[in-house]
């Protein structure tokens, strides 16, 4: 019976030993409120794919993590640079497509500018057919309704784990916001604001939800927000240790 007892106790700590770790290898952050992490094994080559979800911010946060890293890399990256990618500039409020690609192209112009590596083509295509969530190796960009009063915006990576490689991102901003420029009307969620933060999702940063408000990456927005158009100082140490000064 001692032997028996002594034997069992010896299979729980490997087990524990085990998952601790298989989860200390995990290539994302363990956040659920984060992002969901959907394992897709299929035709393309077993992909897997991270939802990072920006949602508005709550009355009441959680209470920081005291933590002073402010960036948080998803652990892949982009292995072929520029990242080429498609705006549907289409919308709900009659934005005008000038405005659309300024906002977005603005904004991934200041993620290279934080690097030496030329991250986003600055030939981007503009395609009225391009949508949100569709996995073609397509880095598409679009407006639609996503089923949630609390989202801002919705980031999707695919990536291999096997040479952590990131192989597309699609992005939707969520059409049951007003958007536009809130340093004009504070009441509207600012489109280059909120496209920066996606766009650190799209070459491999993730979501900070700890004391880093300041940081672009900070995982909630809020209406007339347009701090996030600069990067901080914990985006910009992210963004180079990824890609280099």
């Amino acid at each position: 019976m001692k032997k028996t007892i002594i034997g069992m106790y010896v299979f729980v700590v490997t087990l524990l030993l085990v998952t601790s770790l298989i989860s200390a290898s995990m290539i994302l952050p363990a956040n659920e409120n984060a992002w969901k992490h959907s394992p897709v094994i299929s035709e393309n080559g077993g992909l897997e794919k991270v939802d990072f979800i920006h949602y508005a911010k709550p009355t009441n946060p959680a209470k920081p993590a005291k933590t002073v890293t402010c960036y948080k890399l998803m652990g892949v990256k982009w292995n072929t640079l520029p990242v080429n990618y498609i705006i549907n500039p289409t919308n709900h409020q009659e934005l005008s497509e000038s405005f659309v690609i300024g906002a977005i192209s603005t904004s991934a112009e200041t993620w290279d500018s934080a690097t030496s590596q030329e991250l986003f083509n600055n030939a981007y295509e503009v395609d009225y057919s391009a949508s949100y969530g569709v996995q073609n190796f397509q880095n598409a960009i679009d407006f639609g309704d996503y089923p949630n009063d609390g989202v801002i915006a919705v980031t999707s990576v695919w990536y291999t784990r096997v040479g952590k490689q990131i192989v597309e991102f699609d992005m939707r901003f969520n059409t049951r916001f007003n958007w536009g420029d809130a340093e004009n009307n504070p009441a509207l969620m600012d489109l280059q604001n909120i496209a920066t933060h996606e766009l650190g999702h799209a070459v491999g940063m993730g979501d900070l939800y700890n004391s880093c408000i300041e940081e672009t990456m900070y995982g909630y927005g809020s209406l007339g927000e347009t701090k996030k158009r600069d990067l901080g100082t914990g985006d910009i140490s992210g963004i180079r240790a990824l890609y280099g000064i």
